[in-house]
């Protein structure tokens, strides 16, 4: 038990304490915004995000589990089909494959990742990016590149 109190009395530990705690601060206001101001949820948000991003403003079901960075993997399909019957996507199959189909962001779904984009950078400046200083953006790169394992 003793070892447990030192543990949660480290520096180190405190510090994730207070990343857990800007994290979930920032993602109910990030919620929060995108709900009052655009009507949608962040999940939808990060869909049409990574559409945005893709090729051809399309990825496979599996493709978009694998790259979504809000939610778990599971629940893509209905998540697909909410997004859909809203015509902020698609489906369409693979003209190679008959067993692939791809998810496609339409114009809707363009339409509403600018406006969402907008007010979601709002939010993730006010409340992270402008308390970057300048001088404190390259060791935070490398900080989170060795936590997430990537090279920067």
């Amino acid at each position: 038990m003793q070892e447990f109190q030192e543990y949660l009395r480290a520096p180190e530990t405190r510090v994730y304490l207070m990343f857990l705690r800007a994290h979930a601060s920032i993602m109910r206001d990030l919620e929060k915004t995108l709900q009052d101001e655009v009507g949608i949820s962040i999940t939808w948000l990060d869909v049409l995000t990574q559409l945005a991003r893709a090729d051809g403003h399309r990825m496979t079901h599996t493709q978009l589990s694998q790259r979504r960075l809000v939610g778990g993997s599971g629940g893509i399909t209905r998540l697909v089909d909410r997004m859909a019957k809203a015509g902020l996507v698609t489906r369409r199959a693979s003209r190679k494959d008959r067993r692939t189909s791809y998810v496609v962001m339409t114009d809707a779904g363009r339409e509403m990742y600018e406006r969402a984009s907008l007010a979601g950078s709002r939010v993730v400046r006010e409340h992270f990016t402008d308390h970057v200083k300048p001088e404190e953006a390259q060791p935070l790169r490398s900080f989170f590149g060795r936590v997430l394992g990537e090279d920067v």
